[in-house]
């Protein structure tokens, strides 16, 4: 079949279709709009609750809280503490000990934000970033983990004082490092 015939047969198909589906609408006129009218059960609107009453007299006349204690004579002071408050100075061992405690203890524990740029399996290999980090002039701390058996030595940069300098430090040794850290919070 020729190509003509063809665009004409399929124009000729769609209008006949559209008279077909438009042509009944014209001819009916316009549509009749009907009104349902459907009964709803409404129910009925809910009571509202009184209103609070408003203070009296009798409520104007309380006294002031706190003013009975007011009146109330103060509690002497004691001159000095009793011998149990007072703390006993620690033996050097105990110092030594405490130090050594707080040297291996878990940052996040300690006060001050630090920033992780790294976690090793090899000691040696959290020295070296360590010993690298130390000589640009920052403060580093290499944290030893056992977790599931797994050694990791985790180095840490701090502490610092707040979250705002943590997250500078983070950006300084992004860019002069190239190490991705991430702020660890007391």
């Amino acid at each position: 079949m020729d190509q003509r015939f063809k665009q004409r047969l399929i124009g000729a198909v769609v209008l006949v279709a559209l008279a077909v589906i438009f042509l009944p609408m014209l001819l009916s006129g316009p549509v009749e709009r009907t009104r349902v009218d459907i009964q709803l059960d409404m129910p009925t609107e809910p009571a509202a609750p009184e209103t609070p009453e408003l203070p009296d007299a009798t409520m104007l006349e309380a006294p002031e809280p706190g003013e009975e204690l007011a009146q109330q004579p103060a509690p002497e002071a004691p001159e000095r503490m009793p011998e149990a408050a007072v703390p006993e100075p620690l033996a050097a061992s105990e110092e030594l000990q405490d130090e050594t405690a707080m040297a291996g203890s878990d940052p996040a524990e300690s006060e001050g934000f630090y920033v992780q740029v790294g976690a090793f399996g090899s000691a040696e290999n959290a020295q070296r970033l360590a010993d690298r980090l130390r000589t640009d002039g920052y403060t580093v701390d290499i944290q030893r983990d056992d977790q599931n058996g797994e050694i990791s030595h985790r180095v840490q940069v701090g502490p610092h004082a707040d979250r705002e300098t943590a997250e500078t430090i983070a950006q300084q040794l992004a860019d002069q490092h190239e190490l991705s850290g991430f702020i660890i919070e007391p």
